[in-house]
């Protein structure tokens, strides 16, 4: 995955080029934007926020637009890192004209990557803050098209292309990409509408034992959907381009 630049200074500059230094303003940044938004966090309070002076956050990122970017970015590698291996996998298995229970299990495998991730973001209310108020577009683009929508992007070719083998349409029907977005939004609510969530389950918090039994049931429900897909494509396919059922061979006994 392409990620936004690094913002660089000669190494001639008067501010050392530490990664824990880099690192300590953007967990202040991100902290400072999810409680009070972009507008609300100067780059003032941001740098006494991570122990450091105003002209550092400015040698490390220029200016608020850049620590901002800095952010996205810090989210989607962790995300990307997550995602990754599944989405190649999926890519893979389309390309090669999988069977549908191996596109079937490539998507869960995504999905249940994504919740992981997002459980995880949830438990750290720096990362889920400034998250929210992204997808909720509260904050400027900065560096969204840049970085999340290139993860998105992929990520929902990948889940249109195994609705449509499994259906039996382009992946580009607008009725798939409906259905992609659909699917893709079962977690959502446990993380978007994390408080209404705990309130219709009568749950104070979502522990680990919770989580666990909240992606068996979202896995339970998208390979019963999924399966449901592919199987009335099998029943209305003509009968020219089913696939032949395997014959086991017989065995014949001398007499």
């Amino acid at each position: 995955m392409t990620t936004v630049a690094k913002h660089r200074h000669s190494v001639n500059g008067g501010y050392p080029r530490g990664g824990e230094t880099r690192a300590r303003i953007i967990a202040a940044a991100m902290r400072l934007f999810g409680e009070k938004g972009y507008e609300g966090a100067s780059t003032r309070d941001i740098a006494a926020a991570a122990g450091v002076n105003a002209p550092a956050l400015q040698y490390y990122f220029d200016n608020k637009e850049g620590v901002l970017r800095a952010c996205i970015e810090f989210i989607a590698e962790h995300a990307w890192d997550s995602l990754s291996a599944g989405v190649i996998e999926a890519e893979r298995l389309i390309a090669e004209g999988a069977d549908d229970e191996a596109l079937i299990e490539a998507y869960c495998n995504i999905q249940i990557r994504a919740a992981e991730f997002r459980f995880k973001a949830a438990d750290q209310d720096d990362w889920r803050l400034f998250m929210a108020r992204q997808q909720a577009g509260l904050d400027p683009g900065i560096g969204f098209e840049a970085v999340f929508r290139r993860i998105s992007v992929r990520t929902f070719a990948v889940a249109a292309g195994i609705i449509g083998r499994l259906i039996g349409r382009p992946a580009d029907d607008e009725e798939i990409r409906i259905r992609a977005v659909a699917l893709s939004g079962q977690f959502q609510v446990f993380h978007v509408c994390r408080r209404l969530a705990l309130a219709l389950l009568d749950w104070d918090q979502i522990d680990s034992e919770r989580q666990a039994l909240i992606k068996r049931v979202v896995r339970d429900q998208t390979r019963a959907l999924l399966g449901a897909f592919a199987a009335e494509r099998r029943r209305n396919a003509p009968a020219s381009v089913m696939q032949p059922k395997r014959l086991r061979p017989r065995k014949y006994i001398d007499r």
